[in-house]
């Protein structure tokens, strides 16, 4: 039974971070992604056609548009080329439907966002729950105001994107589906299933589940009887479980989505999205599955599928540690997620480690068999790490640490846990041992919460001392750890407020320029000027000049990849006279 108390703490940490987030995101321009995302999710609604934006499934897009369903939102997007000829011309038609004349265009981002929200609870409540059912209440609210006052998660958590969704398609899947391997009871079966579909609707990194739900139970049937028949069995249910998610959820929701989309139209789209596919032999597959009437729905979510492994493999072109490349960096996951994480959650992830050891050392010691049978839920926390930790390193697909949110729910519950139970642990011990650890404790706690305050309202920029802070961040690693274009508004009310008449901006973003700095903005990009005697002979705003910090730095590269001269280098050398959100960067070169 919960306690009251312990139920009100959580209740007022929860409502804490979302009204936070609330109102940390109020003068957030449209982000990137978001405009792919927000269009995308309007058409699905209004026309039950996917042939915008197929790579990524549909729940947070669906979720987004819901809101602009009750707004008076111009229709000429859909007479654009964008829609009705381009090939996935997602990124010309969201920005259609944001910025359509006569669209409130604050509004539509705005509202948009506000749904997303709901998956950041629904995580917080999870991760509080299951906490609190492995190692106590103390655990649970400690995991629950570590998790509810990450700057990561609240960073992402506001955004139409589907990093969040994902996490919590991850941990809810996984909390349900080892509770159906602890308890066979079919409501145990049926929820697990729809849960799981539920999650393979909100990204596709989500597909992961699939083999990793086959690799636990086979652990599973091992630990539990060591007899072949029962890790069968177990496998085989497992296969049903996949089946229920398809046949109940995903495949309902993909056939929403395709009622409207013309089946000649979806299969010449698919046949051309899927042209450069390596593997023909399940690209011939997805394209067969396209205009067929009972398969192209889940034909739809195999096209989706197969782009986000195409792109995966491609990699992206992103900055790094001074370098920018399109080939990846093994080790761009781990020092990013380093600095991007208060060093205050760094002490205690040491702390739980030492912990953890120790009592593994002074305890009598146990084989590793009956150690995993009876930590049977944090080994499958901890497996999940290892897993997608590995996949995460050995993609190329290096442009923020986003992509690690799925891990973090199980990270900081594993760390809570054998946090909470330092005290207990050291009972034995000298009271001066006993206070120190719970003065240290509770010193990194209430150090953790001043860095969520103090990087209001600019979460996404959050990097730690070590790196010297958001005003250093764009020094090591930028795109969405940075600036993902969510300062364009902000930048415009410096300009106002400033009387600012011309400046020359090269915005990383889809926002509509035009629509925030009206004839104010010069266009700019870092081929412009040759350097700064360039720029001085030049330009004509006065000396005002506003650069991305993603451009900033994303210019500058070897030429054998195709990097063009002049870039932004010349740039280094002067001071800003400031930076908005820590992602924008003003100059007045005189």
């Amino acid at each position: 039974m919960l306690n009251i108390k312990v139920q009100l703490i959580a209740i007022i940490i929860i409502t804490a971070s979302v009204a936070l987030s609330m109102a940390s995101v109020w003068n957030d321009s449209v982000i990137v992604d978001e405009v792919p995302h927000i269009g995308a999710g309007y058409s699905y609604l209004k026309k039950q056609d996917m042939r915008i934006n197929p790579e990524h499934p549909p729940l947070v897009k669906d979720l987004a548009a819901i809101p602009l369903l009750f707004q008076d939102i111009n229709q000429d997007a859909f007479k654009d080329p964008s829609w009705a000829e381009a090939l996935n011309g997602q990124w010309v038609f969201g920005r259609n439907v944001i910025f359509g004349q006569g669209n409130d265009s604050q509004k539509i981002t705005r509202s948009a966002k506000m749904p997303m929200l709901v998956f950041f609870v629904l995580s917080a409540i999870l991760v509080f729950q299951w906490s609190r059912k492995l190692y106590g209440d103390k655990a649970g609210l400690m995991a629950l105001f570590l998790f509810s006052f990450s700057t990561t998660i609240m960073a992402h958590s506001r955004f139409v994107t589907t990093d969040v969704a994902a996490m919590f398609g991850i941990v809810s899947a996984t909390y349900f589906y080892v509770k159906w391997l602890e308890e066979h009871s079919n409501k145990n079966l049926w929820i697990a299933g729809l849960v799981l579909g539920v999650a393979l609707i909100t990204k596709f990194s989500t597909f992961l589940l699939l083999p990793f739900f086959f690799i636990l139970a086979f652990i599973y049937g091992i630990l539990s009887t060591n007899r072949f028949h029962t890790t069968c069995y177990l496998l085989l249910v497992t296969m049903v479980i996949i089946i229920i998610a398809f046949v109940f959820i995903v495949w309902p929701v993909y056939y929403f989505h395709t009622i409207g989309y013309p089946t000649e139209r979806q299969l010449s789209d698919t046949v051309e999205n899927l042209s450069t596919y390596g593997n023909r032999n399940f690209a011939d597959i997805v394209i067969w599955m396209a205009d067929k009437p009972v398969l192209r729905a889940l034909g739809q979510y195999g096209l989706g599928l197969l782009m986000v492994v195409q792109r995966s493999v491609g990699g992206n072109t992103t900055f790094f540690l001074g370098e920018t490349s399109k080939y990846g960096w093994w080790y761009y996951f781990p020092v990013v997620y380093f600095i991007k994480e208060t060093l205050a959650w760094w002490g205690l992830v040491i702390m739980a480690v030492i912990t953890f050891v120790i009592t593994k050392t002074l305890r009598p010691r146990i084989g590793l068999k009956d150690f995993l049978k009876s930590n049977f839920t944090q080994f499958a926390m901890f497996l999940w790490l290892v897993v997608y930790w590995y996949t995460s390193m050995d993609s190329t697909l290096n442009i923020g640490v986003r992509h690690l949110l799925p891990v973090y729910p199980f990270t900081i519950i594993l760390v809570s846990g054998q946090i909470s139970q330092i005290a207990g642990r050291i009972k034995r011990e000298t009271q001066t041992l006993i206070f120190t650890s719970n003065l240290l404790i509770m010193i990194l706690f209430t150090w953790y919460f001043v860095e969520n305050i103090r990087v209001y309202p600019y979460y996404l920029t959050y990097f730690n001392q070590a790196v010297g802070g958001p005003l250093n961040g764009y020094k090591y690693v930028v795109d969405s750890n940075l600036d993902w274009g969510q300062d364009l508004k902000r930048l415009s009310d410096w300009i106002e407020k400033n009387n600012i008449k011309k400046i020359e901006v090269d915005y990383f973003g889809w926002a509509d320029q035009s629509y925030y700095l009206g004839d104010k903005v010069v266009w700019l990009s870092s081929e412009k000027y040759g350097g700064y005697d360039d720029f001085i002979a030049r330009n004509k705003t006065d000396g005002w000049i506003a650069v991305s910090a993603s451009f900033l730095q994303g210019s500058e590269g070897p030429k054998e990849e195709g990097f063009k001269q002049p870039n932004y280098l010349w740039l280094h050398e002067l001071k800003p006279v400031t930076v908005i959100g820590n992602s924008i960067l003003i100059y007045n070169i005189k």
